[in-house]
C-alpha cells in the first residue's frame, strides 16, 4: 500500500509538472495575444515584473512571429502559383506605399488651422467651413461599414435595404471589441486603406464605434500608456481618425461618421461625450458628414432611456439591458437615420 501511494503521488507530481511546463510554453509563445487581450480588458500592459523585458522571454514572441511570417510567405507562394483572379485580399495586412498618383481632391481637403497672427496685425476672420457635398449613390455602388458591435447590429439593416431596394451592395467589416485605441488588437486605419484600395466600387463609408476606446491606451511597445483625455492621448487618437479620413479622401469616398449615443453607465457616457466632440470636429475639418446617434434616438444632453414613448401609452424598447447596444428597433432607427442622409436611385423592382 505504501509503495502504491508513493507511485500515485509521483505520477500526480509528473502530471502537474508537465501541465506547468506546457502552460509556461504556451504563455511564452503566445505572449503577444495575451498582452493584447490584457490591454483590451484591463487597459494595462500586464507585463510580468523582472521577466517581460528579458531577451529570453521576448524571444518567444519573436519565434511565434517568425513562424507566422513563414506561414504567410508559404501561403503567398501557393497563391502566386494560381490565377490572380482567385486571390483574396488580406484587408488587415500592411499596405505598401502606392506608386500611383494620388487623386486630386483639393475641393475636399481638410482645412489647416491658421497660424496665430502677431499682436500688431489685425487678424483675418476665418471663413466658415463649407458644408459637405451631398451624398448620392447609384445602382452598382457599394457602401463600406466600419465599426464595433454597435455597427454589427446596424449594418445588416442598412445593407438589406440598400441591396433589396436600390441594387447597392455593401462591404461589412464591423467587428466586436474593436476601436481606434488598440491598433495592435485590430488596426482600423490599415483595414480601411486596404479595403478601399481593393474595391473601387465603394463610394461611401459609414463609421460607428467608440465604446471600446475611452481608456488609457498604449503608445508603442515598451512605452508608457497615454492617459485618457490628456493632450497626448487626444493627439494620437485624432491622428488615427485622420488616417481613416485621409484614406477615404484619397479614394474619393464620402464618409458618414455616427457618434455613439449616451450610455447607461455614467463614466462610459461621459467618455462618449468626449469622443463625440473629437469625431464631430475632425469630420467637420474634412467636410464630411457627422450625425450623433443621440439625435436619431431622441436623447437630450446627458439623457439615457431604454425606452421611447409609443402609441396609446406603450413603451418601445430601443436599448438592450447592457445599456450600450440596441434592440432591433433601435438598430433600425439608426439605420434609417443614416439612410436619410443619402440620395438614392429609384427603387428597383
Amino acid at each position: 500500500m505504501q509503495v502504491s501511494s508513493v507511485l500515485d503521488k509521483t505520477g500526480a507530481a509528473r502530471v502537474l509538472y508537465a501541465f506547468v511546463v506546457m502552460a509556461f510554453l504556451l504563455c511564452w509563445l503566445d505572449q503577444t495575444s495575451i498582452s493584447q487581450y490584457c490591454q483590451q480588458r484591463y487597459h494595462d500592459d500586464c507585463e510580468i515584473p523582472l521577466v517581460g523585458q528579458r531577451p529570453a522571454w521576448q524571444f518567444g514572441a519573436q519565434l511565434t512571429q517568425a513562424l507566422e511570417d513563414a506561414r504567410a510567405a508559404f501561403v503567398a507562394s501557393l497563391e502566386g502559383a494560381g490565377s490572380a483572379e482567385g486571390k483574396v485580399a488580406d484587408l488587415t495586412a500592411p499596405v505598401a506605399a502606392s506608386t500611383t498618383a494620388p487623386v486630386n481632391l483639393a475641393t475636399v481637403a481638410p482645412i489647416a488651422a491658421p497660424a496665430a497672427a502677431p499682436a500688431s496685425i489685425k487678424p483675418v476672420v476665418q471663413a466658415p467651413i463649407s458644408p459637405p457635398a451631398a451624398i448620392t449613390l447609384a445602382s452598382g455602388d457599394k457602401v463600406f461599414f466600419v465599426g464595433d458591435s454597435m455597427m454589427q447590429g446596424v449594418a445588416p439593416h442598412m445593407a438589406n435595404t440598400l441591396h433589396r431596394n436600390f441594387n447597392i451592395d455593401s462591404v461589412d467589416l464591423s467587428r466586436q471589441s474593436t476601436g481606434l485605441a488598440y491598433p495592435s488588437f485590430f488596426n482600423w486605419p490599415q483595414t480601411v486603406e486596404n479595403a478601399l484600395r481593393a474595391d473601387p466600387r465603394i463610394r461611401l463609408m459609414v463609421v460607428f464605434l467608440g465604446p471600446n476606446d475611452p481608456w488609457d491606451m498604449p503608445d508603442g511597445k515598451g512605452k508608457p500608456f497615454l492617459r485618457f483625455e490628456t493632450p497626448d492621448w487626444e493627439s494620437a487618437y485624432r491622428q488615427r481618425i485622420d488616417s481613416i479620413l485621409d484614406a477615404a479622401q484619397a479614394h474619393a469616398v464620402q464618409v458618414i461618421w455616427v457618434g455613439p449615443p449616451n450610455m447607461y453607465k455614467d463614466r462610459l457616457s461621459t467618455g462618449m461625450a468626449y469622443l463625440r466632440d473629437i469625431y464631430a470636429s475632425e469630420i467637420q475639418r474634412y467636410r464630411q458628414h457627422y450625425v450623433s446617434a443621440n439625435e436619431i434616438l431622441g436623447y437630450q444632453t446627458g439623457d439615457f432611456s431604454y425606452y421611447l414613448p409609443g402609441d396609446e401609452g406603450r413603451k418601445i424598447k430601443i436599448r438592450v439591458d447592457d445599456g450600450v447596444h440596441f434592440t432591433p428597433t433601435g438598430q433600425r432607427m439608426i439605420a434609417d437615420g443614416v439612410l436619410s442622409l443619402i440620395s438614392l436611385p429609384a427603387a428597383s423592382n
